[in-house]
């Protein structure tokens, strides 16, 4: 993930500019030789690491990674393929790393498949909001992403229908992790599609996927505490270097989309 954030960057750093986020490469505080560096260092610590648990793992970890390259290719690549980048997505951070999750502690089976459905929806919801900030940038480097597509108005339309679909498959299947998650955050997605302001909007992107989150925190507690260290070093670095408060909830607000 790491690896496929940095090259994302890479590629958006024009739309970046324009949409007035992600400002460490757009506007040349990281240099762009550093961010290669960085990208081909985890790809190659992150495959490696895979291998220690077997082909299955590396299998998966693999077509993760090509997903995440061709998702970001300057030149057709699926993030400017609108739906097609909801789908690329949402398997791989929604069911591919659910299947990973289950071969962990099971064995292949097609039914990791289906229950990967839910994740599947919930990161749709989520993912289709996060197009909606990048709308203005994304069609002045003729970006044509879901956001751009739809506009703003239906793209939370979809977000809301994505998230109910969460809810009733999760239900269906028994799965009351994702339930509870997707659940609590419809009322965020419905909200944001009432207000359509930035607040709003950034609130579905950023506290949704906290609610998931928060569940994980309960099953496997043990991270909690790497998860606050990460959170205050980043807090501390973002303040005393740019005298921003980020990450936060709100941060890039400012700004209409």
């Amino acid at each position: 993930m790491g690896g496929v954030y940095v090259l994302n960057q890479i590629v958006d750093r024009e739309s970046d500019r324009k949409n007035e986020k992600l400002f460490l490469l757009s506007d040349g505080i990281i240099p762009l030789t550093h961010a290669y560096a960085e990208m081909i260092t985890l790809f190659i610590i992150s495959l490696g690491l895979s291998l220690l648990f077997g082909k299955v793992v590396f299998l998966y970890f693999l077509i993760s990674l090509l997903m995440g390259i061709t998702y970001s290719f300057p030149v057709g690549g699926m993030k400017a393929k609108p739906f097609l980048d909801i789908l690329w997505n949402s398997f791989g951070y929604g069911v591919l790393a659910f299947v990973i999750g289950w071969i962990s502690v099971s064995f292949p089976s097609p039914h990791m498949w289906i229950r990967g459905i839910p994740y599947f929806l919930a990161v749709s919801a989520v993912f289709v909001n996060t197009t909606i900030p990048d709308i203005k940038g994304d069609r002045e480097e003729r970006k044509i992403t879901t956001g751009v597509l739809l506009g703003k108005k239906k793209t939370l339309i979809l977000g809301v229908i994505l998230d109910i679909l969460a809810v009733i498959v999760s239900y269906l299947l028994g799965d009351h992790i994702c339930l509870i998650a997707a659940g609590l955050s419809l009322p965020i997605f419905i909200y944001a599609y009432l207000n359509s302001g930035s607040k709003p909007i950034l609130l579905s992107i950023r506290a949704t996927s906290g609610i998931l989150g928060i569940a994980v925190f309960i099953i496997t507690p043990i991270i909690i505490p790497l998860f606050l260290l990460i959170l205050l070093i980043q807090k501390n670095y973002y303040r005393k270097r740019f005298n921003i408060n980020y990450p936060s909830l709100y941060s890039g607000a400012d700004r209409e989309f």
